[in-house]
Parts: structure tokens; sequence; C-alpha cells
């Protein structure tokens, strides 16, 4: 099942397939949207898939 956090933590970790623009639109997108809950989403299905490190790095880089 696909939710708008793991089509981020999708285009995150395949960022060099689809375009690390593209990753980070999708990632400023969703968290401009979702606020702040929407990182704890992010990383319970970043944690869940072995992309953390990306996340979170991507994330702080995006917030601020």
């Amino acid at each position: 099942m696909y939710s708008a956090a793991r089509s981020v933590v999708d285009a995150m970790r395949h960022r060099r397939r689809f375009g690390e623009t593209l990753a980070l639109a999708a990632l400023g997108r969703y968290l401009r949207r979702e606020g702040p809950n929407g990182v704890r989403d992010l990383q319970e299905v970043a944690r869940d898939l072995g992309a953390l490190s990306v996340i979170r790095s991507a994330a702080e880089a995006v917030l601020a």
C-alpha cells in the first residue's frame, strides 16, 4: 500500500534514477503540506525501508 510519505521516500531512495531535483521538490512539497507530522511519517517509512539517513539529511536541508 502506498502513501504520500512512501512515494517521497521512494523518490529519495531512487533519486539518481528519477533526478535529485524531482526528489527534493517532492520532499519539499510534502513537508509544506503535511507540516511537522509529515516528518514523523517520513521517518517511519524510511526506517522500514532502510533509508532513514537519506531522509533525515534531506529533510534537514529542506527545512533549514
